[in-house]
């Protein structure tokens, strides 16, 4: 790849954001939410009662299981059906689901089967969600702004889950948990809310593919840039599984830690948003998702050394791994057509999670049998290896990105 950073013609003004731009968002942003208060508030209840890393990895492993098994099948649903429906579907059953918890917690009933039964089933309606609400950016917003919104819309995702931890923590630590399952229906009501305002849109796309749109699929590497964005998810979701171990045993902190440690990594993610436009405009988008995804798999050997060491570290490795997520998942969007989106993310949702699943197991066995550090190398390892090996066969045969208006030129 080389860079043309320099005497960039001018690019065209994108189009204003519509109706469905303005809805995504914050629907996105309120569903990851609603999930992630939901998983971090489980994971300290079965971590504080059980005191097992295993516990907290049992338990990501169980969220794992219906999108793994079910996210490929969920996206050809929603290639078939209408994908506002399906979301607000799987938002108004979420919202259902998350108070079964808190309910069951009120007449003195035991906490910890419950907890696992109910994350198991709003993961399984995430698995519904996710391909659906992945596939609406291209069925519902501009073409000429489905590079930017889509940086916007991981944003939505990912800040969505960071803060969750970080509101989640504070919470737990001045509140308890039950208040937090409770909070967490409330998040998919108002998600629900957004997506009815939506409206029903006729699909834009003719009866069949057109021949560009085959050759732009078989002409793009769309397996590695799909792993690789998988490797990302892999990062993210053992993450949450070490971190809270980490300052729990490692550090020997609470939740009010915890909380500290994921506001920083959302600050990292938001600036990560702010950015990005200009860094890809200067390096590229494969090159600068390649890097980041690099750069944040080797942060795990930072993090155990000191607990001001993984303050001063989340920062970064949240604004590189941003930036990696995004530039993959533009990379992707600009590649498929709009009919095989939803089986695209659902089959990279699979994909992530199976490995995000095998991984927690490992990363969990190291730090019971050893100590919490030995997790984190061995994730920090495997993740930069992978990414290293793939985006070495993809140089040269992926294609920068079209220049963002005011920016300058792109890596092509």
């Amino acid at each position: 790849m080389t860079i043309t950073a320099s005497a960039a013609p001018p690019a065209p003004s994108l189009p204003r954001p519509g109706r469905a731009e303005r809805l995504l968002l914050p629907a996105t942003f309120i569903t990851s939410l609603g999930n992630g208060i939901q998983l971090v508030a489980a994971a300290v209840l079965v971590f504080t009662t059980g005191h097992s890393a295993l516990a907290v990895g049992w338990l990501y492993i169980l969220v794992s299981i219906p999108p793994a098994l079910l996210s490929l099948w969920f996206g050809g649903i929603a290639d078939r059906f209408d994908r506002r429906t399906l979301c607000l579907i799987a938002d108004l059953a979420s919202a259902a689901a998350a108070l079964v918890l808190p309910l069951w917690m009120l007449v003195g009933g035991d906490s910890g089967p419950v907890a696992y039964g109910t994350a198991f089933a709003l993961a399984l309606l995430a698995a519904m969600f996710m391909p659906a609400s992945n596939a609406l950016i291209k069925e519902r917003v501009h073409p000429a702004r489905v590079a930017r919104f889509s940086s916007h819309y991981e944003m939505a995702l990912q800040l969505g889950t960071l803060l969750a931890a970080s509101i989640g923590g504070f919470l737990i630590h001045f509140v308890g948990t039950a208040p937090l399952f409770v909070f967490n229906g409330a998040t998919f009501l108002a998600s629900a809310l957004a997506m009815w305002a939506l409206r029903r849109a006729p699909r834009s796309t003719d009866a069949g593919e057109t021949q560009a749109e085959l050759n732009e699929v078989d002409g793009s590497p769309l397996l590695r840039l799909g792993f690789l964005y998988a490797v990302c998810q892999v990062m993210t979701m053992v993450s949450n599984t070490t971190l809270i171990v980490l300052v729990y045993e490692g550090f020997g902190r609470g939740a009010g830690v915890y909380g500290l440690v994921d506001a920083l990594a959302g600050l990292g993610f938001c600036i990560a948003a702010a950015l990005y436009p200009k860094v890809i405009g200067r390096f590229g988008e494969f090159r600068t998702a390649a890097v980041g995804g690099i750069v944040c798999a080797l942060c795990s050997f930072v993090f155990p050394i000191h607990l001001a060491a993984l303050l001063i570290c989340i920062p970064p490795a949240a604004f590189m791994i941003g930036l990696s997520r995004v530039g993959m998942r533009s990379l992707l969007l600009a590649a498929v057509p709009e009919r095989r989106a939803g089986r695209m993310f659902g089959a990279i949702n699979a994909v992530g999670l199976g490995l995000s699943a095998a991984m927690t197991v490992l990363v969990a066995w190291i730090a019971d049998t050893t100590h919490i550090r030995y997790g984190f190398y061995l994730l920090g390892a495997v993740c930069a290896a992978a990414f290293v090996v793939t985006a070495v066969t993809l140089r040269g045969r992926v294609s920068g990105v079209a220049p963002v208006p005011g920016v300058g030129g792109v890596a092509s």
